[in-house]
């Protein structure tokens, strides 16, 4: 599948290309691989013309960032992601030079730990799906941790996630 400008997959949702029970059912396979990964927030990033839209997403921090905020392609690990088609689990986010702190400003938040799994659609990447382990800006709590299988679990979430689009998308031309 070929994204222009006028199908960009962060298009999807708000053009009705993906409807109402098939964003229930994204949500719902983003809920249950937090829950078994002990993740806070999950989010669904669609790529745009030149950014990643944070398009679906769940835990207490996705009303606030969910639909508001971009975050640019050339910056931060769910750019890196998108672009390298290749996942990261990442224990010591702080320290990756690749990390964008720019929605944990906004959100008064440390990301501690994230995976973050590109998202195939035919052949294509559309985006990615990312989980995090967050604390309040100024707590010293000590950071949790992803271990290897919660990343299998987001990745296998990906492939259902990118199952459930290409048929919406497919059954809506």
């Amino acid at each position: 599948m070929t994204y222009t400008p006028s199908t960009h997959p962060a298009d999807w949702i708000s053009s009705g290309t993906v409807d109402e029970a098939t964003c229930c059912l994204l949500r719902e396979l983003l809920q249950r691989a937090a829950s078994a990964t002990r993740a806070e927030n999950t989010a669904l990033w669609l790529a745009g013309e030149d950014h990643l839209h944070a398009t679906l997403g769940t835990g207490p921090h996705a009303a606030h960032f969910v639909g508001a905020f971009k975050q640019p392609l050339d910056r931060g690990i769910v750019s890196l992601v998108h672009a390298s088609a290749q996942a990261v689990c990442e224990n010591a986010i702080a320290s990756n030079p690749e990390h964008s702190p720019v929605l944990d400003k906004r959100l008064g938040i440390v990301t501690d730990a994230m995976i973050a799994v590109p998202l195939a659609i035919s052949g294509s990447i559309a985006g990615v799906i990312t989980c995090v382990h967050t604390r309040p800006e100024g707590q010293s709590s000590p950071p949790a941790e992803f271990r290897p299988r919660d990343l299998a679990e987001f990745e296998f979430a990906a492939a259902c996630c990118g199952r459930i689009l290409e048929a919406a998308i497919l059954g809506a031309h």
